[in-house]
């Protein structure tokens, strides 16, 4: 299994960045769902570029496996 995060955020500034994406990916995927939902549709949700998403993601399959570890964080 890959990690979820191609880099992992330290800087506050990268991890506010990295929540904003999150955010947007669990909103677009809410809303159009994981198939039909894309990296550029979820950047441009962030307010950021595709290549920020990439920088910490090296796919939706990455972005999707950060949300299920943010829910399960998030439970405990």
């Amino acid at each position: 299994r890959k990690p979820a995060y191609r880099r992992q955020p330290v800087q506050r500034r990268s991890l506010e960045r990295v929540e904003r994406i999150l955010d947007a990916a669990d909103a677009e995927f809410a809303e159009k769902g994981y198939e039909q939902g894309t990296t550029n549709a979820i950047a441009a949700r962030a307010d950021t570029s595709i290549g920020s998403v990439y920088l910490f993601f090296a796919d939706k399959d990455a972005i999707l496996q950060a949300l299920a570890t943010r829910y399960r964080d998030r439970l405990h």
